[in-house]
C-alpha cells in the first residue's frame, strides 16, 4: 500500500512539472536546438535512499556523461549498495547466511526543463543493467549464490542548487521498478526512491583553470 501511494505522488509530481513547463509540446524543439551546441563533460556523484521490501537503504553511485546547452544530459554510470541486509538461504542443502548485494551499470538520460544561475529543475531516468546476489558472511560458504542478471527503471524529479562556482547540491524523488527481477532472492526491490546528488561543473573548473 505506503509503495502505491508513493508511487501515485511521484506521478502527480511528474505532471505538474510537465503541465507547468508546457512539457509536452516544447520538448522535441528543445532536444534538437540542445544537441547542435557542443557538449559538455560533466560528473556527479549520486546517494539514492530507498527500500529494498520493508528495509531502508542506501545506493552510491558515480556518473559520467555530457550535458548540451544545459538541458539534456546523458552518460553511464555505476551503482551499488551500500546498507547490509543479511538473510538466510538455503545452497546445496545448506542452510547459509548471506549479506544482500547488487551492482549496476546505469545509463541514464536527464532532461533540465528550468535553469537559471543557481538552480535547475529537471526530469532524470536511468536504467540498470547488472547482477543482485547473496555474498556469503561465513567461510566455508560459496563466495556468492543465488545470482541473476537484473533490469531496473528509475525515473524522478528532482532540483538542485549551484553553492560554489563549481559544484551543486540536488535532491528529488522518483521511483524503482524492477523490469526484470532476480527469482532467487525474496527481497522486493521495486519501491520509492529518495535522491541526493553531488555535482561537479568540469567544464568551468577546466576552463578557468587553462585561463590562468
Amino acid at each position: 500500500m505506503r509503495n502505491t501511494l508513493y508511487f501515485k505522488f511521484f506521478i502527480f509530481l511528474f505532471s505538474v512539472a510537465s503541465s507547468t513547463t508546457g512539457f509536452a509540446q516544447k520538448f522535441e524543439n528543445e532536444i534538437k536546438e540542445a544537441l547542435k551546441s557542443e557538449p559538455r563533460f560533466e560528473l556527479r556523484l549520486d546517494s539514492r535512499n530507498s527500500f529494498i521490501s520493508t528495509t531502508r537503504v542506501k545506493v552510491f553511485g558515480i556518473k559520467a556523461g555530457v550535458q548540451y546547452d544545459n538541458k539534456l544530459s546523458f552518460g553511464l554510470g555505476y551503482n551499488f549498495l551500500l546498507s547490509g541486509i543479511t538473510d538466510f538461504v538455503w545452497v546445496n542443502d545448506q542452510l547459509i547466511e548471506g549479506e544482500l548485494k547488487f551492482r549496476m551499470l546505469t545509463p541514464y538520460l536527464e532532461y533540465i526543463f528550468y535553469r537559471d544561475q543557481k538552480w535547475e529543475l529537471s526530469i532524470p531516468v536511468q536504467f540498470g543493467l547488472g547482477n543482485s546476489f547473496y555474498e556469503n558472511v561465513q567461510p566455508e560458504a560459496p563466495a556468492k549464490f543465488n545470482q541473476q542478471f537484473v533490469i531496473s527503471y528509475e525515473p524522478a524529479i528532482t532540483f538542485q542548487y549551484r553553492i560554489l562556482r563549481y559544484f551543486g547540491v540536488g535532491m528529488g524523488v522518483g521511483y524503482r521498478l524492477m523490469l526484470k527481477p532476480n527469482t532467487e532472492v525474496d527481497e522486493k526491490f521495486t519501491a520509492p526512491v529518495y535522491l541526493f546528488k553531488f555535482k561537479l561543473y568540469f567544464e568551468d573548473l577546466l576552463n578557468d583553470i587553462k585561463s590562468k
